[in-house]
């Protein structure tokens, strides 16, 4: 799981992350190092200017305790695994982490405020057009070439996921929407700062290029 930085960027300004009930795949487009899950706030519209810090979110049942994401970094295959972002000291990570993505289960809708982080400016967009795969020994394809050799996988069409959260399931990034696409799930064309999103790999040490 990942999430894409995009060009237009700011210093120390909060991001707001809209959460419906229910999962949602969320990115984190930082470079901020050090901000601590507890330091997130919540707000679910009902309380004019007031926010529950993470610890509140939780006592009030707000929210799930743990975020999840996928750590693909060890070298062992049977070694990567889902791991939990969370408050707890020891548990996997209490931190956010650059360009990753996170499962956020949300009992109420409303805001997730990650407080001076600045990063990507929300709502900011990348082409998919733009995206490159490398594959380690300085070979560098675009998005649909990757496809067609295998590198990633996909059956005509680019198997990028993100989790719709207006009808709660899977969508693919695609080179088109529309009469024509090649899927019913095809729904943008681009990628949006702070979603996460899937790529599978078919190979290992394939790395994603964001071209500017």
């Amino acid at each position: 799981m990942l999430s894409i930085i995009q060009n237009k960027r700011k210093l120390r300004s909060d991001r707001n992350i809209s959460l419906v009930k229910g999962w949602n795949l969320i990115g984190y487009s930082s470079n901020e190092t050090n901000l601590s899950l507890a330091d997130a706030t919540f707000n679910n519209g009902t309380q004019t200017f007031t926010s529950f810090t993470w610890a509140q979110a939780l006592s009030n049942g707000k929210q799930q305790a743990y975020l999840s994401y996928y750590d693909n970094s060890p070298a062992t295959k049977s070694q990567r695994k889902f791991k939990y972002l969370s408050t707890v000291s020891g548990l996997d990570d209490t931190k956010f982490r650059n360009k990753k993505g996170y499962w956020i289960y949300s009992n109420e809708s409303g805001n997730l405020t990650l407080p001076g982080v600045g990063g990507s400016v929300s709502g900011e967009t990348y082409d998919w057009s733009k995206l490159r795969f490398g594959n380690g020994s300085g070979s560098e394809k675009n998005i649909s070439d990757a496809d067609n050799a295998d590198w990633i996988l996909g059956t005509g069409h680019e198997q990028i996921y993100y989790w719709d959260t207006d009808v709660n399931d899977y969508r693919y990034v695609c080179s088109k929407t529309g009469e024509g696409a090649p899927s019913i799930n095809c729904k943008t064309t681009s990628f949006n700062s702070w979603q996460g999103y899937f790529i599978y790999s078919n190979y290992d040490n394939i790395t994603l290029i964001r071209q500017n």
